[in-house]
């Protein structure tokens, strides 16, 4: 799949570009067969796509500074919704490869669990994305779901 080089990461929350990644994340996960063989499908084995030369790259020389490694880590947490999300509406399982990031594994299988004891929907992420690109939040997206409530999701 092809990866759009983010200069300044913020620039991904951008609703355009949310909408382009869930496209292109639902079109490669949704299984082109017949309604039988979907049914014994397996799951969808992913990673932190486009987080390699597209600016992502954790193994950066010398001293990281927070706010890059924070920057990076939020590439890695949008990425990791985006494809629950295409998943999801495919009918395919999701097997995340974290690649030893335990701060990462440990903090999406929290926000994954809160989601789903919340039974929320795709649409639901939707709207957390949404907002989340707007407000211009100081906290992680995962602190952001974690911390507004769905109830608020609402119109």
């Amino acid at each position: 799949m092809d990866a759009v080089f983010f200069r300044d990461p913020t620039v991904q929350y951008d609703m355009r570009y949310v909408k382009r990644e869930l496209i292109k994340a639902y079109t490669s996960f949704y299984p082109q067969a017949t309604k039988i063989e979907r049914e014994s499908m397996f799951g969808i084995v992913t990673g932190s796509w486009g987080c390699g030369a597209f600016n992502g790259d954790r193994q950066l020389k010398g001293k990281i500074e927070q706010n890059i490694e924070q920057s990076i880590i939020q590439i890695y947490v949008f990425l990791a919704i985006i494809q629950l999300m295409a998943a999801s509406e495919a009918g395919r399982s999701l097997i995340y490869a974290a690649y030893l990031d335990k701060k990462l594994v440990k903090s999406f299988y929290e926000v994954y669990e809160y989601l789903f004891n919340q039974r929320a929907r795709v649409w639901h992420l939707y709207r957390y994305l949404e907002r989340y690109s707007t407000e211009n939040s100081r906290k992680s997206l995962f602190e952001y779901i974690l911390k507004t409530p769905i109830s608020s999701l609402y119109p």
